[in-house]
């Protein structure tokens, strides 16, 4: 069986990052630690947006600035901040590198990603703009392995928008719906 992987999509660029596990366990370390150290700001922006759904054009500046945030406190975290056991005994399938010291040198990856695609999406969107037909490539958690990232680029933005507060993203249940634009 094919091994699936999980990365960061925004313009015309998509890297791939590592496991949907690893995802999951990039965006709990950002619930767990971060919120509640900047409770003024608007963590729904990265917590569900980014995390479930996609980045609009409108909301890549914020979005910075919150990850921007995110790096901060990692850096501050050392990696016994989360409980290895899982991925150790075999139970959970990581590409992470247990051996870096601090959170922030774990998803370092997951960062400059994050940032690349940001870029990406904004140069494409100055670039095309003018182009009647041309659709903003929004910011997102997307499955990188190929094909399944060409089925996954095709979903509507809809049916993310759509999403349920208590379901799951689709990255994280590989339920690629049959609708396509």
């Amino acid at each position: 069986m094919m091994s699936i992987k999980i990365g960061f999509t925004g313009g015309a660029r998509i890297v791939e990052l590592g496991t949907d596990s690893d995802m999951q366990l990039f965006f709990d370390c950002i619930s767990y630690y971060v919120p509640p150290k900047y409770p003024n700001q608007n963590w729904s922006l990265i917590t569900d947006r980014f995390y479930r759904r996609y980045l609009k054009l409108e909301e890549l500046d914020a979005a910075v600035a919150l990850m921007k945030l995110v790096e901060k406190e990692f850096k501050q975290l050392d990696r016994e901040a989360f409980d290895w056991s899982k991925i150790l005994s075999g139970q959970v399938k990581s590409d992470l590198d247990r051996t870096k010291s601090t959170l922030f040198e774990i998803f370092v990856r997951f960062f400059k990603a994050f940032y690349e695609c940001i870029e990406s999406a904004i140069v494409n969107y100055e670039c095309f703009k003018s182009n009647s037909n041309y659709e903003y490539e929004p910011v997102m958690v997307t499955i990188s392995t190929i094909p399944y990232c060409v089925s996954y680029s095709q979903i509507p933005l809809s049916v993310f928008d759509n999403l349920q507060p208590d379901e799951k993203p689709i990255w994280w249940t590989g339920k690629i719906p049959k609708t396509t634009t």
